[in-house]
């Protein structure tokens, strides 16, 4: 049986709509056995829970679950993230003391109403997962391949966990990778076995071959795929479902025909960014400007040195221009000259720790985005030096300069560190991933996805 490679998506969207029904329902519920009377009022504020309390789950990671997480394991964190959720809404009812006239947030509704749902939802994730489980077994994926794009391939799908196993053919005898791992169990045949394999039901078909295919296998791939079959190009693959552009496997055929980079010719979307860009960089100024203060002195107090640096780094177009962070190390940390930091790095300081993990050491570009030098969204800007000995070593490298650089951006919420080639690499296939399919939902869900970097400290 075929299974969908999309049911994250989908199996987050039924948690989605089951919240939904089930917060509504809670709430109806408890009203008429502690008021007597059904819920018939009230709608704005009921809505208003009803969001904060998704919001809430949605930070807190319970709309996406790991394919070997165990099932309770889930359930503990939708029951603590139901908990922090109903805090928050206690304290903002308990200073705004609406509790007198809006009997949703009486003693006697709210906690009783939160639980109910907290049960709800641990309940549906429990089912939701060991549904998902059981069909991720399904997913079935043939390669055609087993050189250095299949292992990487391999390497790639294992790292981001995807859903579903690999099997893979070779383009000959023996006909492998010298990478590929000792276990071979994965590689079940040769592309000569093709149409006896094409019998069996593959969720899909991901061509990773060397070498250009043979017609009649093309033929036979179109074939297929005319009768419902879904047939992918590695770099289509990588693209659809690990939310990446693989640089090591591109040609410049590839970018000249490709869809997507609306953003690089459409002025109007970069307009709407840009006016984006300076609302909510004024608004985070003045709403922000007591906890920057008191992250000015906290770096004050821990170590010598002044509290915000500058530093060069490299923007739109290659133009450089000098980047505003709280400073974050020792003073003369790179009296050696540029150097890579590591995740241990012994220059940075107590509160710079912090101030990593979180990303509030960011907070002062807030200052480059109202200068237009930076946006609150795009790849993160690195220093000429680097710049220099990237471009020389990893492939089209210089692309992530078409766009400004950001504060966050989507290879800083899908790749949390990077302190080397390797490391720039990987970060450099998710920046062309936002610069081809940019969107303003794309930057909404960036930002929701930061907001939850910065909670749970996965940040640099």
């Amino acid at each position: 049986m075929n299974t969908s490679p999309s049911a994250p998506l989908r199996e987050g969207l039924i948690l989605l709509v089951a919240d939904v029904i089930g917060f509504v329902g809670c709430f109806s519920l408890v009203h008429r056995i502690r008021i007597g009377v059904w819920l018939t009022d009230y709608g704005w504020s009921l809505a208003a829970l009803t969001l904060l309390t998704l919001m809430g789950l949605y930070i807190l990671d319970v709309y996406h679950s790991e394919p070997e997480e165990p099932s309770f394991t889930l359930g503990l964190r939708t029951l603590l993230a139901v908990a922090v959720a109903g805090a928050v809404i206690a304290a903002v009812v308990y200073i705004a003391e609406p509790w007198e006239t809006n009997p949703l947030f009486w003693r006697s509704v709210l906690p009783f109403a939160m639980l109910l749902f907290a049960v709800w939802a641990s309940l549906w994730r429990l089912a939701v997962s060991r549904w998902s489980s059981l069909r991720s077994s399904n997913i079935l994926w043939l390669v055609i391949g087993a050189g250095p794009r299949a292992v990487q391939l391999r390497r790639d799908f294992r790292a981001h966990k995807g859903r579903g196993r690999l099997h893979f053919l070779e383009e000959k005898p023996a006909g492998r990778s010298p990478d590929w791992p000792d276990d071979s169990s994965s590689i079940i045949g040769q592309v000569g076995d093709l149409e006896r394999m094409l019998d069996q039901a593959w969720t899909g078909v991901i061509v990773a071959s060397e070498a250009p295919l043979p017609d009649h296998v093309i033929n036979r791939l179109m074939s297929r795929r005319l009768r419902g079959l879904r047939v992918f190009d590695l770099t289509d693959f990588y693209e659809s479902f690990l939310s990446k552009v693989p640089v090591l496997h591109l040609q410049d055929g590839w970018f000249a025909l490709s869809h997507g980079f609306d953003l690089l010719h459409h002025n109007i979307e970069l307009r709407i960014k840009r006016v984006m860009d300076l609302v909510f960089a004024l608004a985070l100024l003045v709403v922000l400007m007591p906890v920057m203060l008191v992250i000015a002195v906290l770096i004050a107090l821990d170590s010598p040195g002044p509290v915000i640096y500058s530093q060069t780094r490299t923007g739109l177009n290659g133009r450089e221009f000098r980047v505003r962070k709280f400073r974050t190390m020792v003073r003369d940390a790179e009296k050696l000259g540029a150097q890579w930091a590591s995740a241990n790095d012994p220059r940075v300081t107590r509160v710079g720790s912090a101030l990593r993990r979180t990303r509030l050491d960011e907070l002062p570009q807030l200052w480059n985005v109202l200068l237009g030098e930076m946006s609150f969204i795009g790849p993160r800007p690195e220093r000429p030096d680097f710049n220099r000995q990237l471009e020389r070593e990893i492939p089209y490298y210089d692309l992530r300069h078409l766009v400004k650089p950001g504060i966050t951006g989507w290879a800083q919420v899908m790749y949390s560190y990077g302190a080397s080639v390797e490391d720039a690499r990987e970060k450099l296939q998710y920046d062309l991933y936002y610069i081809k399919n940019y969107s303003i939902a794309l930057d909404i869900f960036i930002a929701f996805k930061t907001v939850r970097v910065m909670l749970f400290g996965r940040g640099r």
